[in-house]
């Protein structure tokens, strides 16, 4: 990442140790639109989707010369697993920068091949009408629990317990769940689930940086709603995020509690699809998220 203090964009962000949360969004530019960054946040040898997904809106972010346009929705494609002892080189392109809108298209590659990419968009804030779901009821974090492992991509027979990055995940983020082990039942015709989240590390008040730890945030239980009406079948399945969307919708303290409403519409075909909407503590709906997962069995063994 340009370490230059004067750039407004990751202003609050320094080199550290990588027990920092903040060092998982550092990116070192090379070139104009070219950036390099480790993803160091996820297992052994494959990367964590939420963190390639939070370096890209950082890569993107970093071209914005306006400071008054803030990235208002991000769409990415999981495309291959990312390997964590190599470095990701993200790649820029400039589609428009128009009156109040600018778009960026990012591509994340490793030895020569694109692991995920993303469109971006970037717009001034104007004023219109307002309006949003309430926030619904939910029990307070500390009646939740944490989850055990963090890790939402396991392989088959895996423990991520004892991980270094699970340990590091776990310094860095607060998520407390409820009854993550039960299979959601249908309640008033819906699958849904709640949990709370907050990074445990205070960061800049700085929109760019806030709105790619949301994104980072966004990834660590979507996959689980996929699959959460069918929990029992865990271990016969193959899991990994496909597509994410983001769309961000007010000022995001990522270092405070927030209320991570989710529900899973359908899964059918090997595919899940699971929505979210994220509430600060005010009640505002500051983020809306959804996922399409893969959650498919073996193709040697058919129920």
């Amino acid at each position: 990442m340009n370490q230059d203090p004067s750039n407004s964009k990751t202003t609050g962000l320094v080199p550290g140790v990588n027990t920092d949360f903040s060092n998982q969004l550092l990116l070192r530019r090379i070139d104009r639109d070219i950036f390099t960054g480790h993803a160091n946040g996820g297992g052994p040898i494959r990367t964590y989707g939420g963190q390639v997904a939070a370096q890209s809106l950082m890569a993107a972010g970093m071209t914005i010369d306006d400071p008054e346009r803030q990235v208002h929705s991000l769409h990415g494609y999981f495309l291959q697993p990312g390997r964590t002892e190599e470095r990701i080189t993200y790649i820029v392109e400039r589609p428009r920068d128009g009156g109040s809108f600018s778009s960026r298209i990012v591509r994340a590659i490793q030895n020569g091949e694109t692991i995920f990419m993303m469109t971006a968009s970037f717009s001034v804030q104007d004023w219109g009408p307002e309006h949003q779901f309430e926030q619904p009821l939910a029990p307070p974090p500390d009646e939740g629990t944490s989850d055990p492992r963090m890790d939402p991509e396991l392989e088959e027979g895996e423990e991520g317990g004892d991980r270094p990055a699970t340990r590091n995940r776990r310094r860095w983020i607060d998520l407390r769940l409820f009854n993550p082990e039960e299979s959601v039942k249908m309640k008033d015709g819906r699958y849904e689930r709640m949990a709370w989240v907050r990074i445990l590390q205070e960061l800049p008040d700085n929109p760019l940086i806030q709105a790619c730890a949301l994104t980072y945030l966004s990834d660590l239980t979507m996959v689980p709603t996929a699959l959460s009406p069918n929990t029992h079948m865990r271990s016969q399945l193959q899991m990994a995020s496909i597509d994410h969307a983001v769309w961000f919708h007010a000022p995001i303290r990522t270092d405070q509690w927030l209320l991570f409403a989710q529900d899973t519409p359908v899964a059918r075909g090997g595919h899940g699809l699971a929505r979210g909407l994220f509430y600060d503590q005010d009640g505002i709906l500051v983020a809306s998220v959804v996922q399409e997962s893969l959650i498919r069995g073996s193709r040697k063994k058919k129920p």
